[in-house]
């Protein structure tokens, strides 16, 4: 979900060492921003698989987690911890492999047709409840 998830977490958010995410509400909009691909405010279900189709280095339509955390972790090291807390969350199915049965049991879990509240939302739990992954230990 997000450029959903981390792509956009790699944006200009993250040039320093220690990553911090607050304002959560603020972070989770400019994923939201970089995941409504169409610009019409709904995350649907097809722009949350285009945005895992950049993690997908072989090509064989999975996302291992080797796959997502090193496309992560390359850019931005600080978030290795990070990455496997938000595969762990992507994995719906627990089989280690995110595919389309995982998108649609993740896509479900945010709810159909994903506004940008609903959206903001979900990141500020998901940031606050991965705080120690990535923040300072407090709590924003």
């Amino acid at each position: 979900m997000w450029q959903i998830i981390v792509p956009v977490l790699v944006f200009g958010v993250i040039n320093a060492v220690q990553v911090d995410f607050r304002p959560y509400d603020h972070s989770a909009e400019l994923l939201f921003n970089g995941s409504d691909f169409n610009h019409d405010g709904i995350f649907s279900r097809d722009e949350l698989e285009q945005e895992f189709k950049k993690y997908d280095a072989d090509g064989d339509g999975r996302v291992s987690r080797h796959e997502y955390t090193t496309y992560v972790t390359t850019t931005t090291p600080e978030l290795h911890d990070f990455a496997h807390a938000l595969y762990d969350d992507y994995d719906v199915t627990g089989d280690h492999h995110l595919d389309h049965v995982d998108y649609d049991q993740y896509y479900a879990k945010l709810d159909a047709d994903v506004t940008r509240a609903e959206f903001v939302d979900y990141w500020v739990k998901l940031f606050q409840a991965t705080e120690h992954l990535h923040g300072h230990g407090h709590h924003g």
